[in-house]
This record gives structure tokens, sequence and C-alpha cells, in this order.
């Protein structure tokens, strides 16, 4: 017990001592000295530089930015120590960083000064490649190559690291190429091989990478570090056996061209050597039928290019067709050492009126970057036939469906007056069974009671099925908004150039200007065709449909547009009954 005391007393004044220390006591440094493992290299190999404060100091008191001209400087690793000898105490502190050379040539290591005590400097010797003594076969090395040092902007090249072993690893670890502001992916999985080389078998371990530059111009692609955890072959005494030390090796940087996009291009930049697309229908998309919808699947197949790069596809259909598109579907896989990413695009479509149609064509443009010419991958258009909703399906898309004689139909096929034998048997039936006459007037008034209740909720329900029908394809009205409001509304969209809501704002305004006359946004537009004002207002509309389809970006003279409007609601107001006396006397 008594050590015991006397050794937590030693532990707390030990404490007390270290905080009552003032901060330059703690942080004296006595001596500063800095090493390297070697002092000659080749120009892909690493020196480790050791620099050790004797005493205690700050951990951020080291700052290695005066070597980042002439090295590469990993993160620093900090070890402290601390040893006792005869109840003397002395610590340390040390700083190690790998220096990966960014030339050749002989470098100087300055002196670093902590607490007023300063290192040693030195001169460090960096040799080429070409420097190595061809009868001195390297173990270890890692070589970096391109298949294209000149591509186009945010076309994908091909990058392959090869990490050459002559001699076994215990483990190690590949970083990832730089190049700033790039898309780096790496391609599939490692391989391994053997190759023999200068006579020398090497184990080879390959990578390879997608990288795509996001900027057009001149630049170094950094290679990647390769790392790893080697025996020593020192044989001195059974104490080193198994032991490991590091090394690393730096692949060479590689230079890239990028060149820019070509000037004034015209569409969305897509640059591939190869773009497809192509069409499945769930069905015979060749004859359709009224009412009946059909799915039409796209599907845009691009290599060289990531999921994000795929343009949107829209469709222009005829205003008969009833076009409800769903989410894209973007994937991106790899092969044969490339990224290969596909776009899956869905539309629903309902024809609503029979008839011969033409779907226009599908035309997606790409930059070819093995011609340097733009090309287009194209889904020709093609003619389907819309036949009349059949006997079995006789339910028409517009509004107004005549869900009554659907109803009359079904009520008659339920209900079927008795063959002569089936009455005859019933008769029968009858007459061997008697009942009492106050029984059959309950019986008799408890059926006429079902049938009525039947009867009115039966024209209960058609009546609200009709009002749902014949309210169906109009917009939702708010009670309290005018006419004059909803084109206000309008209008102010037109102004601010607003196009998202533009079909919707418009149907809604010709509903209240037109009532029950209003149909469809064209037909409305379209029924007093002798006015120039009608005539310039479909325009710009069909206009604004047409530029939402397109890949150029079409102008859009929004003040014609609104003075278009504003003429053919003037010509509406004008010809258009103020009271119902007025329209009942009409001359």
């Amino acid at each position: 017990m008594k050590l015991l005391r006397l050794f937590s007393l030693l532990i707390l004044a030990n404490l007390i001592s270290t905080v009552a220390l003032p901060k330059h006591a703690l942080a004296q440094v006595t001596e500063l000295t800095a090493t390297v493992d070697r002092n000659t290299v080749l120009l892909d190999e690493s020196i480790e530089l050791s620099i050790t404060a004797r005493g205690s100091a700050d951990r951020g008191a080291i700052n290695f930015d005066a070597l980042k001209n002439d090295f590469n400087v990993s993160t620093p690793s900090i070890s402290q120590s601390t040893q006792v000898i005869n109840t003397t105490m002395t610590r340390s502190v040390t700083w190690r960083v790998n220096l990966y050379p960014k030339d050749a040539g002989v470098f100087t290591i300055p002196s670093f000064e902590v607490d007023g005590k300063r290192s040693n400097s030195f001169a460090v010797t960096i040799l080429p490649l070409d420097a190595q003594n061809k009868n001195e076969p390297r173990d270890y090395f890692v070589e970096a190559s391109l298949n294209n040092d000149s591509v186009y902007l945010q076309q994908q090249l091909l990058y392959t690291i090869k990490i050459y072993l002559s001699k076994d690893i215990q483990r190690g670890n590949l970083s990832l190429p730089v190049l700033e502001g790039a898309i780096i992916e790496q391609l599939g999985e490692d391989k391994d091989y053997q190759e023999i080389t200068d006579g020398i078998s090497y184990r080879i371990i390959e990578r390879n990478y997608a990288i795509i530059p996001q900027s057009s111009g001149e630049f170094e692609i950094s290679g990647p570090i390769f790392e790893a955890q080697v025996l020593t072959s020192s044989r001195q005494s059974f104490a080193n056996f198994g032991r490991t030390r590091s090394i690393a090796r730096r692949a060479p940087n590689v230079t890239l061209t990028v060149e820019p996009m070509p000037e004034n291009y015209p569409y969305t930049w897509l640059p591939s050597d190869f773009v497809e697309v192509s069409e499945q229908w769930q069905g015979d998309e060749t004859t359709l039928e009224v009412g009946e919808p059909i799915t039409r699947t796209i599907t845009l197949t691009a290599m060289g290019l990531t999921k994000e790069q795929l343009p949107k596809i829209s469709s222009l259909y005829h205003p008969s067709f009833k076009a409800y598109p769903e989410q894209a579907q973007l994937s991106s896989v790899q092969h044969n050492n490339s990224i290969v990413s596909q776009g899956v695009y869905n539309t629903a479509i309902i024809p609503s009126q029979a008839g011969n149609y033409v779907l226009p064509e599908v035309r997606v443009p790409w930059f070819n970057v093995k011609t340097g010419k733009t090309e287009f991958a194209l889904l020709p258009a093609k003619s389907v036939e819309v036949k009349p909703a059949s006997s079995a399906n006789n339910v028409p898309v517009q509004a107004g469906v005549n869900d009554a004689q659907n109803s009359e139909d079904t009520s008659t096929e339920l209900v079927q007056a008795p063959s002569q034998e089936q009455a005859s048997d019933l008769t029968a039936v009858a007459a061997n069974n008697t009942y009492p006459n106050w029984l059959v007037y309950v019986l008799v008034s408890t059926n006429v009671f079902t049938l009525i209740l039947a009867l009115v909720l039966w024209l209960s329900r058609h009546n609200q099925s009709t009002e749902a029908k014949a309210s169906e394809g109009k917009p939702v009205q708010n009670s309290a908004l005018t006419e004059q409001t909803s084109f206000a509304q309008l209008k102010a969209e037109l102004e601010q150039g607003k196009l998202d809501k533009l079909s919707y704002n418009l149907n809604q305004w010709l509903s209240l200007l037109l009532g029950n006359n209003h149909h469809s946004i064209s037909l409305s537009l379209s029924k007093q065709a002798q006015s120039d004002a009608v005539n310039s207002a479909l325009s710009h509309y069909n206009k604004v449909l047409a530029s939402q389809y397109s890949n150029k970006d079409a102008k859009q003279d929004f003040p014609a547009f609104i003075k278009s409007l504003q003429e053919y609601r003037n010509n509406v107001l004008q010809t258009k009954p103020t009271s119902p006396l007025q329209a009942l006397y009409k001359k």
C-alpha cells in the first residue's frame, strides 16, 4: 500500500509540475537535426526526410512549404518519445515526410528552425530515369501511358498504370492520378500477369482509369504514387529476420492537350465515338386504337460519356395524341475500358381521334471525336394508323363519355326475361305452393320498395359519373378567380419569360373567357381564323411549344405574343353577349 501511495504521489507531482511550468519551459528545444534515408535517387523514387527536435516542441512547429517548389510533399507523420535515465527525463519529437522530386537535378534541403535552434541544410541529387545503371536492374518501378495525348473537351481518355515488381511485397497502395477539375474513375479490376523486360522477369499489376477533362488547354497529369512494404535483405542476425522497410515509386507525369469545343457549336455537346438511339413499343405501333394506351420506349446509348452528360429526349406529338412521359432512367456501366452510359425514356401515348398520323423523327446530335464532325443519331419518322375504339373498348378519351348506354347494356345482360320452359316450371311450382294473402302483399310491397330504391341510387350515381366525365380534361378553376385576374397572371408570366406553366395558365384563362365553348388551346385560338390576332396568337403559341422540344435556343418575341393575346381577348369580349337576354334577342 505504501508503494502504491508513493507511486500515486509521484504521478500527481509530475502532473502538477507539468501544468505549473511556463509555456516556454515546455517548448524548450536543445537540438534540431535533419536526415534523409538517401541523398541520391532516381526521378521516380522518393526521399524520406526526418527532422528530430530534442526537448518538448509543438507538433505544428515545422512548416514544409519551402520544399514544395522542388518536391511533392506527403502528409507529415509525427511521433513523440520520452526517456528516463537515472531520474533524468528527456523528450523528443520527430517529423517524417516523403519527398517526391518533380524534376532531375541537385536540390537543397533547407534549414528548419524551432525555438531558436536550426537544423543543418544539405543537398540531394535527383537522377533522370535514363541515368540508371543497366547492369543493375531495378526491383520496383511504375510506368504511365495514355491512349491519346490530344483529346476534345469532355472526351474520355484511357490512362494506364503498370507496376513492375521483381521481388515480393508485403502490402502495397496506389494513389489516384491528379488532373485538376477532371473526372477520374477506375475501370474494372486490376490485371496481374508476368512479363520479361531487359531479361528480368517482372510481376506486373496493371490498372486502368477513365479521365474526362472538364477544361481545355495544355495540362500535365501527375502520376500516382505506389507505396509498399518489402522485406529487408539484411542477414546479419536473426533479429532482422522478417523485418520490412517502406518503398515509394511515383509514375512519371504525362502531358495532355485538350481541344476546346468548336466555336459557336449549335447543339448539346456530346463528344463520343459512338452514339445510338433506338425505340421499342409495347404493342403494335403501326395500328393504334382510340383510347387504348401504348408505351413508347426510346433508348439512347453513348460511349465515353457519363450519365450526367446525356441530354433530354423529348418527342413532339400531334395534338390528337395525349403523351405522358416518365422520368428518364439513366445508368452507366464499364465495357472494354470505356464508360458506356444509357438513358431510357418511356412515354405513355393515348390517341384521342381516329386517322392516319406521322410521328416526327427523333434526332440526337453528337460530335464524332474520330472524324471531328457533328453526326446525328436518328429515329426516322413513323406513320401510324389510329382506328376507332372497338365495341369491347368503347370508351373514348374525350370528355363526356356516354356511360348511360353502357349501364343500360349491362343491365340488359344481367336481367333477362325467362324462357317459355322456365315460365311453365315457375307456374307449376306456384300451383303446388299456397301462401296466405297477407304474406303475398308484404313480399310484393318489399320488392317494389327495393326496386324504387335501387332506381334512385342508380340515377344518382349516373348523374355524378356524367358530371365527372364532362369535366375531365378541363382545368380546375378557382371560384374566386376572374377572367381579368387570370389574364393578368398569364401576362405577368410571359413578361418574365416563364414558360413552365404556360399551357396551364393559357388553358385556364381561355376556359374563363370562353366558358363551355373552350375545349383545347389550339381549337379555341383557331375558331376565329379570319382574325390576324388569332393567327398571330396561335403562331406564337406553336413556336413556344416547338422550342421546348428543340435543342436550339429559339428566341421568343414575348411582347408580340402578349399583344396578340390582348387583341384576341378584345375581339372575344366585343362579340361576347353581356347578358342572357342579349343572347336571346341577338339579331
